[in-house]
């Protein structure tokens, strides 16, 4: 009859704990040979020029302050070990994903998406109402040039690829990464001055939809850039078709 696994594992802690107990008591007992059956007595002569035993407390005294001093620096290294292979360990995390946002913001796919939405989409202005302003942008977005042989439009796929790809990093940076002044700095720009004109668009779908979840990572990642350029003084961009 085959023991059950959890006997087993019981079996295999017991016989783990027996050993290092082994272990504890053999190393007390050479410690104890050691410290007071070789070490004391050469200090006590040293200081008394006899072995005196109403010394031994003094001497465990010390001895104890000494294992307790390098318990102290031995934790502190561990600590400082510790602490420096986290710093290592988030810094190759933020590279990976670092690479990841740039490969996924750089791919032609996503130029080209974000290429269309700024040269196709206003931005909404403060005295413009949301229906009209939504109604307009969507016409567009919905719209199907002459001859167009592909059944999605291109403005539609173009939002929608952005926004997939806004939504991601939106994700990455609520969960996994701690995004510092230098992120912000270098991925700010594109995803704010497109923000800018799908943000509301996409608010109106939203509420349209009654769907309170539809693109809130990418619309955290949307409002923080524009956010963090506002209170840094930067100028919104402007989009230039004669250039790159």
């Amino acid at each position: 009859m085959k023991s059950s696994p959890a006997r087993s594992h019981n079996r295999d802690i017991f016989l783990k704990l027996f050993g290092f107990g082994l272990v504890a008591i053999l190393i007390g007992w050479l410690g104890y040979r050691a410290i007071v059956e070789k070490l004391f007595p050469a200090f006590s002569l040293q200081y008394s020029e006899k072995v005196d035993w109403s010394l031994l407390g003094g001497y465990a005294s010390v001895i104890s302050l000494v294992i307790l001093i390098g318990g102290l620096a031995f934790a502190f290294a561990e600590y400082a070990d510790k602490e420096n292979a986290k710093h290592r360990e988030k810094a190759r995390l933020s590279h990976d994903i670092y690479q990841t946002i740039f490969e996924k913001l750089t791919a032609p796919e996503q130029e080209a998406a974000r290429r269309w939405i700024l040269a196709n989409i206003s931005v909404r202005r403060d005295d413009e109402e949301i229906t009209t302003w939504y109604e307009k942008t969507n016409t567009k977005i919905m719209a199907h040039p002459k001859g167009m042989k592909a059944d999605v439009p291109e403005g539609q796929r173009s939002v929608k690829l952005t926004l997939n790809c806004f939504d991601y990093i939106g994700f990455i940076a609520i969960h996994y990464w701690d995004i510092d002044a230098d992120s912000l700095d270098w991925i700010s720009p594109p995803i704010a001055k497109v923000w800018k004109r799908i943000g509301p668009y996409v608010g109106h779908v939203r509420t349209l939809r009654k769907a309170k979840d539809y693109y809130l990572s990418a619309e955290y990642i949307g409002n923080r850039c524009i956010r963090w350029r506002q209170e840094r003084g930067l100028p919104d961009e402007e989009y230039a078709k004669e250039t790159l």
